[in-house]
């Protein structure tokens, strides 16, 4: 058995690794609002999060190239597919974040869906 403690000064903690398959980690954005968000993060597989405290605010790109938020709530299990990133006003949000071990991540600028960069974890 491990336990650990959800708390991490850094953006993104990867708390747990299983082997290929599967890693676990703290998120805290290190934006306040939207406007600070310059590129968008997309993985190969999707992402869970469920906030633990404070205010997230997820940021993506829908299908149609349009901008949209989501406002994490407390026990409310948010998967994302889409090209992301997140803010908390007050950067007092912290969410918990499920993802595949091996995937690679792309990047594109908030206004457009041109790659700026690609990023292979695992």
């Amino acid at each position: 058995m491990q336990t650990q403690t959800l708390k991490s000064a850094k953006e993104w903690d990867v708390l747990f690794t299983e082997n290929n398959n599967w890693r676990v980690g703290v998120y805290r954005p290190r934006f306040r609002s939207r406007d600070a968000i310059r590129e968008l993060e997309k993985h190969t597989c999707p992402e869970a999060f469920l906030l633990v405290s404070g205010s997230i605010t997820l940021v993506y790109r829908r299908d149609d190239g349009s901008l949209a938020e989501k406002k994490l709530l407390p026990m409310e299990l948010t998967v994302v597919t889409e090209p992301h990133a997140g803010f908390s006003p007050n950067l007092d949000g912290v969410a918990f974040v499920v993802e595949n071990a091996k995937f690679t991540t792309t990047y594109t600028g908030i206004d457009t869906p041109q790659i700026t960069r690609t990023v292979n974890v695992g």
